[in-house]
């Protein structure tokens, strides 16, 4: 039913756009909206394999590059007690996620006090300094690559901890970045078009 409620919420999201492709470039790079029930197969997988999930370190995540706060969304409502930090530098699109948030904390769907949006660079330390965001109690960072993924692959490992776990989650299955190690390659369904893949990298532990 949660589940549905957002699904719901974010068509809608979508449709606002007007356009018949809800992509959209901003200042750093292209937003392409994640489904919801992509975003929640992915989220499955890493509390499957202890990412996420009871019994893990309540390290907050950060998706880095939100869009329209689809990710923090789904997150809050499948992980209630963990907080999530929505990074989005696009002023349309950030207000779009405060909008969407909004209205899924008013109808009870998520808990507010559980997922933050920010409207900044999440390649830029201030980001995090200035807020008072500790990177090393990062669990995951989520992003959705867009031609930033080595950028940001760079930044978690000089400013992350060694427990910090990228997430990539797209449609390239020859996806590479440097400066971080894969772990693990993991198939995510869609029910039509391109399948997706989760690839999961950390500092290397040599």
């Amino acid at each position: 039913m949660i589940l549905r409620q957002i699904t719901r919420g974010f068509e809608r999201s979508e449709a606002s756009c007007g356009r018949a492709l809800p992509i959209q470039r901003t200042r750093l790079g292209i937003w392409v909206p994640t489904p919801v029930r992509v975003a929640k197969e992915a989220i499955d997988k890493l509390t499957t394999i202890g990412l996420l999930g009871e019994g893990t370190p309540e390290n907050h995540v950060i998706d880095a590059g939100t869009g329209d706060g689809r990710i923090p969304a789904v997150l809050a409502s499948l992980d209630p007690t963990r907080v999530v930090y929505g990074i989005e530098v696009d002023p349309g699109l950030y207000a779009r996620a405060v909008m969407n948030l909004q209205t899924l904390a008013a109808s009870g769907v998520i808990d507010p006090a559980r997922v933050q949006l920010i409207e900044a660079d999440y390649g830029d330390l201030t980001t995090y300094e200035t807020r008072g965001i500790q990177l090393r109690r990062t669990g995951v960072v989520f992003n959705y690559p867009d031609g930033n993924e080595r950028r940001l692959a760079r930044f978690v490992s000089e400013h992350c901890g060694r427990g910090t776990t990228l997430c990539l989650l797209t449609h390239d299955r020859t996806l590479e970045v440097e400066d971080l190690e894969l772990r693990d390659r993991l198939d995510v369904s869609a029910d039509a078009g391109p399948a997706w893949q989760l690839s999961l990298y950390s500092r290397p532990t040599g």
